[in-house]
């Protein structure tokens, strides 16, 4: 019996793209930010431009190599890098590290909470669901977990996952039979609901879960060849769904 839902958090319960339609243009303010501060505290940097265009072309190929269980992925890290590349060298860590968390407050200052989401997420858990997250994500779970504190969604949940503190990313199976040893709970009583079908669907299915495509916005592919068990265009279609396979 199904006894058990995960969600996916961007995209799903949580929107972070502010004004902007594609990745990574949405990461635009963190990078703002993470350069205004190294700048302003006297480190020699290229033009912002360059900056940025530095860290677009670096993060979707560490996002890929993360996505394959090549190489983690955290925000930190990454900023080391570009900053490398930019030929920025020899600034402390505690520099970048507090780069790292001011890129985070302001990509986490445009966020809002999907429709209806926290209405939805505390209508499952008084359903007598348990509730789990897994989260693909550079940034600490910290910064994640004083958003759905903030929307009202945290006290909801029983587990969390989030990809870059434990090395486990989605599309591979690592991350989603993590939260479920943590729900004490097995794949086939599980569902899964995400909004990108080549990470959440895929890796929903190979943790032998059902899974859920919410369809949140036009962002992501839908593969032809990989089918969901359900599709919602709204987060209340969720419930009826829920009550019909329990």
């Amino acid at each position: 019996m199904l006894d058990t839902v995960v969600f996916d958090l961007g995209g799903t319960l949580i929107e972070y793209a502010g004004p902007y339609a594609v990745w990574p243009d949405l990461e635009t303010p963190g990078f703002t930010a993470a350069y205004q501060h190294l700048n302003q505290n006297g480190w020699h940097l290229p033009k912002f431009e360059v900056f940025k265009q530095i860290g677009f072309d670096m993060l979707p190929v560490r996002w890929q190599r993360a996505a394959a269980g090549e190489q983690n992925l955290r925000l930190a890290d990454l900023l080391a890098d570009v900053l490398q590349a930019a030929g920025a060298k020899h600034i402390p860590a505690d520099y970048v590290t507090k780069a790292a968390e001011l890129y985070e407050s302001a990509i986490c200052a445009q966020a809002e909470p999907m429709a209806n989401a926290c209405e939805v997420v505390a209508e499952v858990k008084a359903a007598g669901f348990k509730l789990g997250l897994v989260s693909n994500t550079m940034f600490t779970s910290k910064a994640h977990i004083a958003d759905m504190e903030r929307f009202g969604l945290l006290d909801y949940f029983d587990a969390m996952v989030f990809s870059a503190d434990v090395n486990k990313w989605k599309p591979t199976a690592a991350p989603f039979l993590h939260v479920l040893e943590l729900l004490g709970s097995e794949g086939e009583t599980a569902v899964y609901i995400g909004d990108d079908p080549g990470s959440d669907i895929l890796g929903g299915q190979r943790a032998g879960m059902r899974t859920i495509h919410y369809q949140s916005s036009q962002r992501f592919a839908q593969p032809a060849n990989l089918q969901p068990d359900a599709r919602i265009e709204k987060l209340t279609d969720l419930l009826p769904i829920l009550a019909a396979w329990r």
